[in-house]
């Protein structure tokens, strides 16, 4: 025992009730250290698959070994035909199971619905009764007979959807509202083959969890190693079902999956996809400019033109970048497809949902009322992204402008005046690069 302590301090150290409180703290310390650990267990050793792989492609990069470009080019470890689950029958998920089915590759398509009678009808009709139903979901014409090489096939019983995934090579291609993602994969997740390329075409950030979409399914199906795809870009479902040229992104941490999405619905007449391994900004980018659409709608509702419209896209670009090189993505990915590309979609074109809902929300409609008619991103991702400029001390003044607008905490004026009142800042990296030009 120290001797500097007085008699009072050692008798009190050595009191039972010292050691007990002594005791219950180390324990509830060592609890709470176990929980943490626990939580970001998942997420670090994620990250260090993901530092891992891009490592492993850069040294390959180097060497001229770029194996994704050599697949492409190759046509090196795929069949001519692949089986191409479509999990949900939705707008988009009937645009996506139409390209599969006129694929170059000729896949052999099934698509995953709860409604019996939108599968009969597709099924013994060839067209989906609920969304798109001007379009057949067929590649042959009155001449040939139909078949399960040459239309869409339509399944509701998860028994089914457990027997179609069963077939080795077979990739999921997941359609569902992004809110309802996660649940979906947690309540079906014996269904799913650990080996199997799970592609998903939401965008969006998981509001419960205040995660990314891919780590949300992830810790869904409580796995680690799931291989994992995300299809963005500008696209709106009716467009791509009337052939109209389209150009798309997919990304994964390992290049070698996104290749197999690529090369599993490349079509040369309509339908063009890039790849990345930028999984990190692809998501960003289409999640983020969800929130930004609706404030694209609110401008257009209260009279503006095109000049407002234009300088909030542009600096609404430079807030994505910023959120991108802050959660670890690569701000290039926002300057292309993913980012710039589907923003211009959803701000200029009154097709997107969430621009409707902006107009309908300036013109002073609730938000419960507009969600009863259709599914809006926005409206949660804006919670999520003012989270995300929190935690990272980013100044976002269009996001958070646009968040305040959605919950009604300032009026359309406010609004117009807070944003032309920020003060003037000047991009010193373009200056010093401009000055050396001279």
């Amino acid at each position: 025992m120290n001797e500097n302590l007085s008699p009072k301090t050692t008798l009190a150290m050595d009191s039972p009730n010292f050691i007990a409180c002594l005791g219950a703290s180390f324990a509830a310390g060592l609890g709470s250290a176990v929980f943490i650990l626990r939580l970001r267990d998942r997420e670090r050793l994620r990250k260090t698959c993901s530092r891992t792989m891009k490592w492993v492609t850069r040294q390959r990069s180097a060497l001229g070994l770029d194996i994704g470009r050599y697949l492409t080019k190759h046509n090196i470890g795929y069949s001519e035909k692949s089986k191409v689950v479509i999990i949900g029958a939705g707008n988009f998920g009937t645009a996506m199971a139409y390209v599969a089915l006129s694929s170059l590759n000729k896949n052999d398509v099934v698509m995953y619905m709860r409604d019996p009678d939108q599968c009969e009808c597709i099924n013994k009709k060839g067209y989906n009764p609920k969304y798109l139903s001007d379009y057949k979901l067929n590649r042959y014409d009155s001449s040939e007979s139909r078949n399960d090489n040459n239309s869409v096939r339509a399944i509701c019983k998860l028994s089914d959807l457990r027997g179609e995934l069963q077939t080795p090579g077979a990739i999921i291609i997941h359609a569902l509202p992004c809110q309802k993602t996660p649940q979906w994969f947690r309540d079906n997740r014996d269904l799913i083959p650990p080996d199997t390329l799970i592609c998903t075409t939401t965008k969006g950030l998981y509001l419960p969890t205040r995660q990314l979409m891919g780590h949300a399914i992830l810790d869904a199906l409580d796995r680690v190693d799931q291989p994992l795809a995300f299809l963005s870009g500008p696209s709106f479902a009716v467009e791509i079902m009337k052939s109209n040229p389209t150009v798309l992104i997919v990304a994964s941490d390992q290049l070698l999956h996104a290749v197999k999405v690529q090369k599993l619905l490349n079509n040369s007449s309509s339908i063009r996809i890039h790849t990345s391994n930028d999984p990190v900004g692809v998501q960003l980018g289409g999640a983020l400019k969800n929130p930004l659409a609706v404030g694209a709608g609110m401008i257009s509702g209260m009279g503006f033109g095109i000049n407002t419209l234009s300088s909030l896209v542009t600096l609404a670009s430079f807030e994505l970048r910023k959120v991108c090189i802050a959660m670890g993505g690569n701000p290039k990915t926002i300057d292309g497809l993913a980012g710039v590309g589907d923003l211009m979609l959803t701000c200029f074109s009154s097709q997107s949902r969430n621009n409707r809902c902006g107009q309908r929300l300036i013109k002073g409609e609730m938000i419960e009322d507009i969600l009863k008619d259709y599914t809006v991103e926005g409206i949660p991702t804006a919670d999520v992204a003012i989270e995300y400029a929190d935690l990272c001390g980013l100044d976002l003044p269009i996001f958070r402008t646009v968040h305040a607008l959605i919950h009604k905490q300032i009026t359309p004026n406010e609004a117009v005046s807070h944003l032309m009142a920020q003060p003037f800042r000047h991009n010193l990296k373009q200056l010093k690069s401009r000055s050396k030009t001279f």
